[in-house]
């Protein structure tokens, strides 16, 4: 497929489409002020390249994971699977899709969220009975995913919260959870199966008017909690010692550059820079000292293939990224989401 060369423009009109997008008064200045801000600017860059890989003919992609083999786990929202697997390098990626475990069988649950690896064959997913923006109270659960047995090894229900987002491993039994709605990071040990909260802070939270998702993405990396906040447009990062409790100030390295830019997921490369999906069809670059530019996307979304990004990941050989997308959900007629590679 012949790639499609994006150019990113140096003044950001973005064109609002989506009917839950929240607005600049969402933001609450004094609910910030325990936090270290640090400046935010948006700089040129190159011009990327990508090329859509897969798309579902109407299923929503809500998270994606590259294996160590290059294959990529795709997570979704009311498919009949939920969990799929997808070879980026065969020769027709659409006919290596195939299913993973039997998600649907536990608890009834159609959505899924979260994904992490623990190692040794085995992944993390959250997931529950997928409502409005939310899930059902009581439903959310950690299921654990043996790949070499294609089946799910164990379940442990983590009780009120109606959202959990993304997921992080802190080792191979102990995992850290967004709860979007409630403004936690919640831990979660396999063994034990002991769930606690471990943050809990205004700056994590939705706030009191837009878009109900406060903190969405959640990544480890070093000795920090990364974290996006959708309805507050916030990238920011917090310390944490090795059990994931808090041991400093929450920092905000970037605000999204337009009231109608909403930060979803995230992946980092070798030098940690964050590459941040942002509906409604970008991707930013954002670098360890808050400087972000556009990566992917436009003005008026006229030429950018993605539709609605929702997760970004780094390919093995760190040259590439894959980013999935929800699809035209609210289109007519409905599109399903993609899987795009871009060059970095």
């Amino acid at each position: 497929m012949k790639p499609l060369v994006l150019y990113k423009l140096d003044t950001l009109v973005i064109q609002t489409h989506l009917d839950f997008l929240w607005t600049v008064s969402s933001f609450i200045p004094h609910r910030l002020s325990s936090c270290i801000f640090l400046a935010v600017c948006l700089s040129t860059m190159a011009p990327a390249v990508a090329t859509q890989i897969f798309a579902f003919a109407s299923f929503f992609i809500e998270n994606l994971h590259v294996l160590p083999n290059g294959k990529i786990l795709l997570i979704t929202l009311n498919s009949p699977g939920l969990l799929y697997s997808l070879d980026p390098n065969a020769e027709n990626p659409e006919s290596s899709v195939t299913q993973i475990a039997n998600l649907p069988d536990f608890h009834n649950i159609n959505g899924v969220t979260g994904i992490a690896p623990l190692g040794d064959g085995l992944i993390a997913i959250t997931g529950g009975i997928h409502t409005s923006y939310a899930f059902q109270d009581g439903s959310m659960h950690l299921y654990i995913v043996s790949l070499m047995e294609n089946t799910v090894i164990e379940n442990i229900a983590v009780p009120g919260t109606s959202s959990l987002n993304g997921l992080a491993a802190l080792n191979a039994h102990t995992l850290l959870s967004a709860d979007s709605i409630g403004g936690r990071i919640i831990r979660i040990d396999t063994l034990t199966k002991a769930v606690s909260v471990v943050v809990e802070s205004e700056i994590l939270a939705p706030g009191s008017s837009g878009l109900a998702i406060g903190i969405n993405g959640l990544k480890v990396h070093g000795n920090f909690v990364y974290f996006t906040n959708s309805n507050l447009g916030i990238f920011g990062r917090l310390p944490i010692d090795e059990e994931g409790n808090q041991v400093g100030a929450i920092e905000v390295l970037a605000r999204s550059t337009s009231a109608s830019d909403i930060y979803d997921d995230f992946t980092f490369d070798s030098a940690g820079n964050a590459y941040v999906a942002v509906h409604s069809s970008s991707v930013f670059k954002i670098t360890p000292e808050g400087v972000q530019t556009l990566l992917v996307g436009d003005a008026q979304n006229s030429s950018s293939m993605l539709t609605e990004p929702t997760s970004v990941a780094m390919a093995n050989d760190g040259t590439s990224i894959y980013v999935s997308t929800g699809g035209g959900f609210a289109a007519t007629p409905r599109t399903g989401g993609q899987v795009v590679q871009i060059k970095l």
